[in-house]
């Protein structure tokens, strides 16, 4: 009995946490980017900035604790699952993984670079083009990689609303 409430306890928070994550990264990579790269120089980069960072914050959050809870999802009812059915949920799981990858190493890290150049300084009115050129290429590499962990997620949500038909299929 106790098993049963640890399942149903860590799938509501892998579904939870999932959308959450998923949720975020199509929101970065489908409405935010493409607006700061349209509007930034208009303004409007202060305020999609913000909502960013906040966007960051819950798949930066949501993010482990999907990949944590699916972990053990997978180890509790679906160990040595060679089926069709296992291989798209590993297919789905390994896609969220490199996703969270390229969040971490590309898109959080050229985030943080970008924060940095674009606080308001005392000193400089207008950032030197030498300061342009870097923040122009961070926001390319930032656009990039959240249509790649985008399309990542959009893999794993795919195999996690289908891998139950996977066999009548293959």
């Amino acid at each position: 009995m106790l098993t049963s409430i640890f399942i149903v306890l860590a799938r509501a928070i892998h579904v939870v946490s999932g959308v959450v994550w998923a949720g975020g990264i199509f929101l970065m990579a489908i409405v935010i980017v493409p607006l700061v790269a349209r509007h930034g120089a208009e303004g409007a980069g202060r305020w999609l900035g913000m909502a960013g960072r906040r966007t960051g914050l819950a798949v930066a959050t949501s993010a482990p604790l999907a990949i944590l809870s699916g972990m053990y999802l997978f180890a509790t009812l679906h160990p040595h699952d060679q089926s069709a059915g296992g291989v798209v949920l590993k297919t789905g799981a390994a896609a969220a993984l490199l996703s969270a990858a390229v969040g971490v190493l590309f898109s959080r890290t050229a985030g943080r670079r970008l924060a940095q150049l674009t606080q308001p300084s005392a000193q400089q009115a207008a950032p030197s083009p030498e300061a342009a050129r870097e923040m122009a290429a961070l926001r390319t590499r930032i656009a990039v990689s959240a249509r790649v962990a985008a399309a990542l997620l959009g893999v794993t949500v795919l195999a996690m609303a289908t891998y139950r038909y996977a066999s009548a299929v293959l």
